[in-house]
């Protein structure tokens, strides 16, 4: 027989924006709730090394999510994000130590916040892979590998979504298509496989621009790629990566130089732009089920404003919260 467990909320995925969520829970005193994960590992471990949260000007802000979005953006969730992300950032450093980068602010030990904000959740945890989603009269039914979970709310919070579109991410990936089973549960699905290619991965590994700044870029030959050096010294790649990939299709190998230091460049997928559609609040399409982080879709539209996903948990997080607790 399946065991069937009772809870208030499931959040659905483990990584930062499912466990800074908990996080928000925790600190408001409700540990009424429940996280699926398919493992202890979650992507987490390796994206988050670097976290940073680019603190461009406000006016800007706008400018570059509503052009990136071609001007379909949610004018509304772009307004929440831009208003609210120095709060967040002043929240966070309460976390842990922060430090000024050349664009805002710097975690100097990411590490450490997540390990602290996973202990926090430890209690909750389920190792198990969610495989439907039923909207019943008077509860959601959560069918999962391990067993099934009844629940009054449900918060999509699942990430790791290239691995479906690059073999370079097999550990990322999980057997059923979480978009599908959202989808199915009533909620509005948009674009999930309109995916940002990101031109700095080496060996899997993605490098944020900021900390190729000093590195020169050639191709094979070693003739110099003049527009990803220019965009990249102009702190503005992240607004280019279209360009800087056209760029690359020129060459057959792309190198990252500094001195004797040469990394070898790919383009991979990044980030997927689509994905559950969202109101300002968090909200998907059916009452009491949630969208955060890279599953959600409303706030970018053909193009992630670099640096934007982290702050977009921040403040996104603390306002699906705020619903979840009422």
């Amino acid at each position: 027989m399946k065991t069937i467990k009772t809870t208030d909320t499931l959040i659905v995925g483990a990584g930062f924006s499912g466990l800074y969520l908990a996080h928000h829970l925790l600190a408001n005193n409700n540990r009424n709730f429940l996280i699926v994960a398919p493992d202890m590992k979650t992507v987490s471990d390796k994206s988050y090394y670097n976290i940073r949260s680019r603190g461009v000007k406000q006016t800007s802000l706008k400018e570059s999510m509503n052009a990136a979005s071609y001007g379909k953006a949610n004018k509304q969730l772009v307004n929440v994000f831009v208003n609210n992300i120095d709060d967040e950032l002043t929240y966070l450093s309460h976390l842990t130590k922060m430090e000024p980068s050349y664009l805002g602010a710097k975690v100097s030990d990411p590490m450490s916040l997540l390990n602290k904000i996973r202990k926090e959740s430890e209690f909750s945890r389920v190792y198990a892979e969610v495989t439907s989603v039923y909207k019943k009269r008077k509860y959601i039914e959560v069918q999962t590998s391990k067993g099934e979970i009844h629940c009054k709310k449900v918060v999509f919070c699942f990430g790791g979504l290239r691995a479906r579109l690059s073999e370079k991410f097999e550990d990322e990936r999980v057997k059923n298509n979480m978009f599908e089973i959202a989808g199915e549960a009533g909620c509005r699905v948009l674009y999930q496989d309109l995916v940002m290619k990101h031109p700095f991965y080496s060996k899997g590994v993605c490098i944020p621009s900021d900390d190729l700044y000093s590195f020169d870029f050639v191709d094979e030959k070693s003739q110099r790629l003049v527009l990803t050096h220019h965009l990249v010294r102009a702190h503005n790649a992240h607004h280019r990566f279209d360009d800087i990939c056209k760029e690359y299709q020129k060459t057959v190998k792309r190198f990252a130089v500094n001195g004797e230091q040469r990394i070898a460049l790919d383009i991979e997928p990044h980030f997927v732009l689509g994905g559950i559609k969202i109101n300002k609040y968090g909200e998907t399409t059916v009452k009491n089920m949630y969208a955060l982080g890279e599953c959600a879709y409303g706030m970018h539209g053909k193009g992630r404003l670099g640096g934007g996903s982290i702050g977009e948990i921040l403040v996104m997080s603390k306002i699906v919260a705020e619903q979840v607790l009422v």
